[in-house]
């Protein structure tokens, strides 16, 4: 591939990354309802695997980015 490809690929995985925070944001219920409705022990289980999937996608786009700094 060449590099503008995978720069275009790792702003799309940035994205990724970024569009799981917002959509946990959104779709997530906050604590103090989950407590109350007994789930306190599924959210911080659900957010950490939002939180480990974004950082999984920087982590791969950081990756990719470092793959077109080396030289041929």
């Amino acid at each position: 591939m060449n590099r503008p490809v995978i720069l275009i690929s790792a702003l799309v995985v940035f994205g990724i990354a970024a569009a799981t925070v917002i959509l946990g944001w959104n779709l997530i219920l906050t604590l103090p309802t989950m407590q109350q409705r007994g789930g306190g022990g599924p959210w911080y289980v659900t957010w950490a695997m939002v939180w480990i999937t974004a950082l999984c996608a920087v982590a791969l786009g950081g990756f990719l980015i470092a793959s077109t700094a080396r030289k041929k």
